[in-house]
């Protein structure tokens, strides 16, 4: 039963965590997209953050997982310098008096060592992976005075960039554990970038905490990484949930549309039919640019992100879809398209090699699964069982690979990162979900037919339909993140 408001649990059930490094290494930063929340103050210089501020992570069943925000160090080769001279450095350094402006460097790295002396179970020190781990020369004294407190230390390599191939992230992370071996203090090293981490890697975070945690935080700690992994699949389970509905919308939206006369079938007196057909197209990219703004939209939201790109999503998506590109070829040589773009404006051309559903090429720029919809030679339509027309399955395959992918790009933004914003998905992201497609192409094949073709009740595609995206998105992030787990 947890305590009344207002009461802190006992101290054993109080896990802290202090996110310790040298200034301006990003530890703000990481602290918003950890806590899916603005804190603090972010901005590109040294010493912001000149107060060690704490955050509740996450509070489950009486249970505290704390997080702490510090000062970043400052001088750290003069500090350690200086430290030695001394017979208790560590009790040197909390016990002076340094003014905050004209000795920021010594105040902050006070107040970071402070914080990790009186409340740190487990030390976070991030380090700017921009720059090789030689070259960070910082690290060694500041390693040095934290061996000191003996608290244990957990490296996150922060500013990776964009996701990387599984095995390009392991030979990083190798070659900063190799480059730190010297300093018992450091337990492990793992890659936890707060612009583009993924929720299975914090699961990773919460696995590589459990054995530096000490006997008497141990059970409270193993309750709290069960209901951190649990918050993180429930979100993933009802991304799916999102994703299956827009599937399944896309299976059994239709366009009702007379049938071809003889005269028409061989080409005679189409122009009016060709019409009826364009305009049904139309209508049904339309209605699919709508389902994919609201779900896009909803997948932001449930990851706990924001900004003005989501509540611009709208508009943008009525400037490019709601006033359709007329083509004027006939129906059956289309190149055309109704192409839109969203949070940036992208419209394919496909006449420039753009994107081509059914064809599997995927132009740049569709991270937020909205990029350029359009459609391609032929119909890219088909006559259901119900004498309407619907997508084809070839087009409805291109849509379950953007709905994975929509998926991968705002599961990986940081909130850190600021606004909700469209960026060009890694290039691995779309083999990897091209492999993912190939291998569940007859359960693809078959949600498809049961909308198009056996005319099943709309809860009959969507079950199917959740079950298929489920499981691909589970495939999908298994690939990226070896190890990984998913629950069923």
């Amino acid at each position: 039963m947890p305590p009344p408001p207002g009461i802190q649990p006992p101290a054993s059930d109080i896990v802290t965590l202090s996110l310790i490094s040298h200034t301006n290494a990003g530890k703000t930063t990481l602290a918003r997209t950890l806590l899916r929340q603005d804190v603090g103050e972010v901005r590109d210089a040294a010493h912001v953050t000149l107060y060690n501020q704490s955050y509740p992570l996450l509070e489950h069943d009486a249970r505290l997982l704390r997080l702490w925000d510090t000062p970043g160090f400052g001088d750290s080769a003069r500090l350690l310098k200086r430290l030695k001279r001394e017979r208790n450095p560590i009790f040197w350094l909390i016990s002076q008096t340094w003014d905050r402006l004209t000795d920021k460097p010594l105040w902050c790295s006070q107040q970071a060592l402070k914080n990790v002396r009186e409340e740190a179970d487990v030390v976070l020190y991030l380090v700017n992976a921009t720059e090789p781990p030689e070259v960070a020369a910082y690290i060694a004294p500041e390693m040095e005075i934290l061996g000191w407190v003996g608290k244990p230390v957990l490296v996150l390599l922060n500013q990776t960039g964009p996701a990387q191939e599984a095995s390009v992230e392991e030979a990083e992370v190798q070659a900063w554990r190799d480059h730190l071996k010297a300093w018992p203090i450091i337990r492990d090293v793992i890659c936890l970038d707060a612009f583009a981490r993924c929720w299975v890697q914090e699961d990773r975070l919460m696995h590589a905490l459990s054995p530096l945690m000490s006997e008497t935080k141990a059970e409270a700690f193993k309750q709290l990484k069960r209901a951190w992994h649990q918050r993180n699949q429930d979100v993933f389970h009802d991304s799916s949930r999102v994703l299956s509905e827009l599937l399944t919308a896309a299976v059994v939206d239709g366009i009702e549309v007379r049938s071809e006369t003889l005269w028409e079938r061989i080409g005679i007196g189409r122009s009016d039919l060709n019409k009826e057909y364009g305009d049904a197209r139309e209508q049904l990219a339309t209605r699919l640019a709508d389902r994919l703004l609201s779900s896009t939209n909803r997948l932001i939201e449930l990851h706990g992100l924001e900004g003005e790109a989501a509540r611009r999503l709208g508009q943008l998506a009525q400037d490019q879809f709601h006033v359709p590109v007329k083509v004027s070829e006939t129906i059956w040589s289309v190149v055309g398209s109704v192409a839109g773009g969203a949070m940036g404006g992208l419209i394919a051309d496909l006449k420039m090699g753009g994107m081509t559903f059914g064809g599997g090429a995927l132009v740049g720029g569709i991270a937020a699964g909205i990029g350029a919809y359009a459609l391609i030679k032929s119909y890219n339509l088909v006559r259901g069982s119900d004498h309407r027309l619907h997508w084809s399955c070839e087009h409805f395959r291109e849509q379950v690979r953007l709905a994975m992918l929509t998926y991968l790009a705002i599961s990986h933004f940081g909130r850190g990162r600021g606004e909700w914003q469209e960026s060009a998905e890694p290039a691995h992201w779309n083999s990897i979900c091209g492999q993912i497609i190939d291998e569940h192409a007859d359960g693809i094949t078959r949600v498809w037919k049961s909308g198009v073709e056996a005319n099943a009740l709309p809860d009959a595609v969507s079950k199917a339909a959740h079950a298929l995206i489920y499981d691909c998105l589970s495939c999908v992030l298994v690939r990226l993140y070896p190890g990984a787990q998913i629950d069923n």
